[in-house]
């Protein structure tokens, strides 16, 4: 186990504390407050697939689990940031969160050169897992607009039709 890995092993629920508070900062300050307490999956769904999801992300990281494997614990997450008014980056930036909370718990440890390479590492896996993300928001928002663009087509089916059989009714008969 590299020295880093212990480190963060060691931080882990701080490390989840902080990382979990920048990801509930992109929504209200109330919202965010309720997401924070609410522990309830069914009264506070935002709230706990992001308290799941981001535990399951770090431990796979720490696992060194392959990043773009990850997306199975993204998913939950970004299935409800999609349909939220959210633009992309708001959407995916909580996994850059990690960084900076990483740094910020390991305070001056972070600053040292033994665990220079092995940050490096970390940050290119985070990266890649933001990667992931992105490309789930993007797969989440094509769906979206695909189930309008149905929508708007069965609307128009309706109204021509409606229109047909009320064009039909009203022809003069001799």
């Amino acid at each position: 186990m590299t020295k880093l890995a212990q480190l963060l092993r060691e931080n882990q629920e701080a490390i989840l504390r902080r990382w979990l508070e920048a990801a509930l900062s992109s929504y209200a300050a109330v919202a965010s407050a309720a997401f924070a307490k609410q522990a309830d999956p069914f009264a506070n769904p935002i709230g706990h697939s992001l308290r799941l999801g981001t535990r399951e992300i770090f431990q796979q990281l720490l696992a060194e689990a392959d990043p773009g494997a990850l997306g199975r614990h993204l998913d939950p997450i970004l299935s409800i940031r999609a349909v939220q008014e959210m633009s992309a980056s708001e959407a995916v930036g909580f996994v850059f969160g990690l960084k900076a909370a990483v740094r910020a718990e390991l305070g001056p440890a972070a600053g040292q050169a033994d665990l220079a390479d092995d940050l490096a590492k970390l940050d290119a896996a985070v990266d890649r897992v933001a990667l992931t993300a992105f490309d789930l928001y993007v797969e989440y928002r094509e769906r979206i607009s695909q189930v309008r663009v149905q929508a708007a087509n069965r609307r128009v089916s309706w109204i021509v039709q409606k229109l047909n059989e009320s064009g039909s009714d009203s022809t003069p008969s001799i």
